[in-house]
Formats: C-alpha cells, structure tokens, sequence
C-alpha cells in the first residue's frame, strides 16, 4: 500500500491545493527506522497541515514520543476536501506524512481534541484511516486509538469514538503509555486497555456507561474519578531543542516558547484558567537557551513567549533583558499573546517592539463595570484607557479587543458601553481598532457550566444596540450560530454521538465557515432534547464530573453565585482562594508574586 500512495501522490498532487500539505520531508521533522520492533505512532491533529503545524501541543508530544528508543512518532492531519475527494476515488486510506504509511498500519493512533467544532472531523479521519469509528468495533490488529486536549474534560459526546483519552500534561505520563501499550502488544485488546487504565489521568470509555446525566464505571478496576496529570515543575520539562519549519506558512509561523502554564487571574468564564491550574513558571535562564537553541535550529525571525498571561510571569521583565540583545543582534520580533490591560504592560511591550512594532490585543471582555467585576475580570476603564494612551504615545496605531456577551442577567446597557469603550478609545487618537464580539460558551469545569446558553438570535439584538458605534471602529459581531452549536457539544453527554454521526456524513470542516452548516446541526439536534443542554442548571450531576481537574465543584458553584452578586474573587497569587486543586493534587503554586 505504500508504494500506491506514492504513486498516487506523484499523479495527484498537481491538481491539489497547497499539494506542500501532503509531502513531508520538512526540515527539522525526525526520521528513523521504521520496522516490527519499534512502536509506531501517529500523532493527528483533526484539521488542515497549516492549522496542525501551529499547534503546540502536538509538537511536544511529537519530541516525547520521539525521545523513546523503542517508539516512532510520525504526524498526520486532516487532508482538505479536494485531497480527500481524490483519496475516496482511488482508494487511498490516510497515511503519514514522515513515511507514506496507512494509519491502519499504526500501533497508536493520538489524536488532539482542541475544539468541540472538531468532533466531524475526528470522525472523518477515522473513516479515511479505515478504521471503526467506534471503539467498541474495533479489531484486534487496529490502533489503539487514544485522545487528549483540552475539550477531554468532558469528552463524553465523542468519547466511544476513542480506546483511551489522556488527561492533563502530557509531560507526566504520555511515555509510560506508549511504553505500556509496546509491552502488551501481544495481548487481547481489552486486557492492554485494562493495563492502560491503570495509569493516572487514563480514561477508558468502554469500561464506563451513562446512567441518567451521570457516567459510571462498569467494572470495579475502572476509577469513579480520572485524576489528572498535573506536570509539578515547569522548569523540569526539556523545552524542545528543535522544530519542524513547515513547507507551508502555518498559522502562527514562529519559534514558540511555553514560558508558564496555568493562569490565577480567575475569570470565571475562562476554561484554561480552570483546567490548567495552578501556575507553573520556566526560568528565565532555561527560557533564554532555549529561544537561542531554537532560532539557531530553525532560522526563524519571530519568537512568541506563549502562555495564558505571559505578562504575569514574576520574571518577564528579567526574561526581556536577557533576550534584548540577542533580539537586536539578530533582528528578531517577540510577540506576546493577549495581554493584560495595564500601562506597566504597554511600558514592556514598548521595550520588546524596538526592532518591529505589531499590533496589541487586549481583552477587556465585557463593556460595563459592573460586568467586569461580575465575570471576575478585575479590570476598569482607567485601566482600559490609560493602556490605550500609553500604547498610542509609544506609536501603536492598530488595537484589537475581545469582548463577549450572553452573560446571564446581562442588559442593553452593559452591551451598550462595549460600543462606548470603542468609542473612547477612538477619540485617544486610533486610526485603527477592531472589537470582536462573541457569544458566551458556558463550558464544562468553568463556574459558567452552570449558565444558559444563549440562542443566535441574541446576536441579531447585540448588533442593533451596537449599530451606531461602527463609525468609531470595525466591530466583529458574529452571528453566534458556531457558538450556540459549539455550546451544545461542550457540555454533551453520549446521547449526542448518534447526532454527530450523522452530521459529519453530511459535511466536515465545521470550524471553517465555508463548510459549516446551522441547518444541518439543528436538524439533527430536533432528534434529542436540545433543551436540555442549554442550562441553567443548579448544583446537579453532569456528565463530566468523573473527570478531574482538581478545581472542585462546589467553588465552581460559590464562584457562580458571586457572579450574581457582582462579588469578585481575589488572584490566588496573592492569597488561596480555596479551589482545591493545590491541596488535593499535592502541588503548591510557588510563585511569590508578580514583579
């Protein structure tokens, strides 16, 4: 079959787009030998090369699984429609890139589940693998099929599509599973899974059923609660020495650096300040080596320090100067993720932007004050004004904001005074300000897990309130009918995996907008009770309480109730705020401060 997917490729990949996508070779990618004695391993990002290639996560496990001896990990993503129309005709199941081998071929199949709009692709991938799309259908000879991202929190709508789900860093424990599924490759495939679930953080789907809104286990050896791998030490973790330089520009095209993990702010909105808690920083010493390591290694002229609140870091400013002059030298740009509204911020971004100024993102989120405090953003239009002022007399011209809406108990006015931040900010002296305005996805493990999901149409209100402010800036509204669906999966449980069957044979690519389709979810979605999945909700079971993150659920709920009470909850670097996660996972959150 290899040689037919060279060939195929040698006939077809003129009449492709972006045939770079489907080649590999690049430079930095790693090449072994791939014969019966080694593991191999394919690592699939549900979505197109460029999209895959900028995605962090994968890349780390990428060098993980690649440290082993006894593993090779290769890379695999989804082919764009017309590659995959080409593939369906002729034949040609979904191979790797790295060696042009069938995915059946593999001993693991891992797959990234980053974003709910992702499950039809999942599904398509399987079918291109030639693989069951349920777990529960599989072969002896198939590839244990094993999941792990964010959106594993609560997996359940997609879960019967995967052998296993991993949760949490996969610095902790993702080799010990490779190891363990190379030793018992000999072995039935429900005893190897049986040996899997015996390892932190592992999720086996088919040893649990759904009873009501609640999942449990069938057997006793099944946990009733998968703890999560918390990585305890940042600065332990190797930083990648290399990357692979993708044929194709990717989405965030650049040297990327993870210089913390976790956030304390406690925006009780905010899925990743959840799951990844508590905060864990890499030195400044290991982050200079390794942004020198990995520009010499690649030849790039950006470096972005990623992380949820890269400005927090209690070292940033000892981070800049170290990297100033390598920066200068070199003529390099360091871009920053969303940052925190503050002058000191913009005093730091001006330091950083000496070489090449770009333009700066900040997410104030909600217009009113009253909201701010009620969402736990503690924030104020001081604040938001003094960044704008500061940035504008240190030369920016282009402003970007991020704002949401939904919110319960939310009012034309609080919606109202987006339209006049944009409006403030406007007569500082901008030439250019986009605000993007988003509907509110109350998302599992969140203290919005327990809010209503908002309908599209409260989107069409948002748009009229705010009609009159275009003139001061370009407002992204979107019509929040992505987000309601998305809504709906993230807080699912099994009873949608029929649903999402059925859609993905109709049409993939949800999280593109030219392939997706309101229409064709909601006729599905008449097949369930829908209502169901909107919320509000008291302090009841949900479907992804067996899946710890170790914030516990009772402060989800305080934290919930002091939203209505606009009542804010201190950053917990300044003093425990009772979460739990520290005390029951045995991990401290030792940064002292910001500096």
């Amino acid at each position: 079959m290899k040689q037919s997917i060279i060939k195929f490729l040698s006939e077809n990949l003129i009449s492709v787009s972006k045939p770079a996508r489907y080649i590999g070779g690049e430079y930095n990618s790693v090449v072994k030998e791939a014969n019966e004695k080694i593991l191999r391993v394919a690592l699939a990002f549900p979505d197109v090369y460029e999209v895959g290639m900028s995605h962090y996560g994968l890349e780390i496990l990428y060098w993980l699984a690649n440290e082993l001896d006894f593993a090779y990990a290769e890379r695999v993503f989804l082919p764009w429609p017309d590659m995959i129309q080409k593939m369906e005709e002729k034949g040609i199941p979904l191979f790797t890139l790295e060696t042009k081998t069938p995915i059946y071929e593999m001993d693991v199949l891992g797959i990234s589940l980053e974003y709910e709009l992702s499950y039809t692709n999942v599904l398509k991938l399987l079918e291109l693998s030639k693989i069951p799309i349920r777990c529960y259908d599989r072969r002896e000879e198939d590839p244990i099929v094993l999941g792990g991202g964010p959106v594993a929190y609560n997996c359940e709508p997609i879960a019967e599509a995967f052998d296993a789900i991993y949760l949490g860093d996969g610095e902790v424990n993702f080799q010990n599973v490779l190891r363990v599924i190379k030793e018992t490759k000999r072995i039935k495939r429900e005893d190897r899974l049986k040996e899997l679930v015996k390892i932190d953080g592992i999720y086996i789907p088919m040893f649990y059923r759904q009873e009501g809104s609640r999942i449990l286990p069938k057997y006793d050896f099944a946990p009733s609660k998968v703890r999560r791998n918390i990585l305890k030490d940042l600065d332990s973790a190797k930083l990648p020495e290399r990357k692979i330089v993708p044929h194709l520009e990717s989405v965030h095209d650049r040297v990327v650096v993870e210089i913390s993990r976790g956030c304390t702010r406690g925006c009780r909105f905010c899925h990743a300040g959840y799951v990844y808690r508590p905060v864990r920083e890499r030195s400044a010493e290991n982050i200079e080596k390794g942004i020198k390591k990995l520009i010499e290694n690649t030849g790039y002229d950006e470096v972005s320090l990623l992380s949820l609140s890269a400005l927090d870091h209690s070292q940033i400013n000892e981070i800049v100067d170290r990297l100033m002059p390598y920066v200068k030298e070199r003529t390099l740009s360091i871009s920053i993720p969303s940052t925190r509204v503050d002058a000191f911020n913009i005093k730091l971004a001006e330091k950083i932007s000496t070489v090449r100024k770009t333009g700066l993102t900040f997410a104030p989120e909600a217009g009113s004050q009253k909201m701010r405090d009620a969402i736990n953003k503690q924030i104020n239009l001081e604040d938001i004004l003094a960044t704008a002022q500061e940035a504008k007399r240190a030369g920016w011209r282009r402003i970007k904001l991020y704002f949401m809406v939904g919110f319960p108990n939310e009012t034309e006015e609080d919606i109202q005074e987006i339209g006049e931040i944009v409006k403030k900010i406007k007569n500082l002296g901008f030439s250019d300000i986009t605000a993007s305005i988003n509907l509110l996805i109350p998302k599992p493990h969140t203290a919005f897990q327990f809010a209503r999901l908002q309908s599209p149409e409260y989107m069409d209100m948002v748009k009229k309130i705010l009609s009159p402010y275009r003139k001061f800036g370009k407002l992204d509204i979107n019509d929040g009918k992505k987000s309601f669906i998305e809504g709906i999966l993230s807080r699912g449980d099994r009873k949608l995996f029929p649903v999402i069957e059925k859609v993905y044979k109709e049409g993939y690519y949800d999280e593109w907008g030219e392939y997706f389709s309101f229409e064709k979810w909601t006729k599905y979605f008449q097949e369930i009770n829908i209502e169901s999945y909107r919320g509000p909700y008291e302090l009841v079971d949900f479907p992804w309480d067996h899946l710890d993150t170790g914030v516990s659920k009772e402060f989800l709920w305080d934290e919930y109730k002091n939203y209505f009470g606009a009542t804010t909850t201190k950053d917990c670097r300044n003093g425990c705020t009772l979460c739990r996660v520290c005390f029951d996972y045995k991990v401290s959150n030792a940064i002292k401060g910001r500096k």
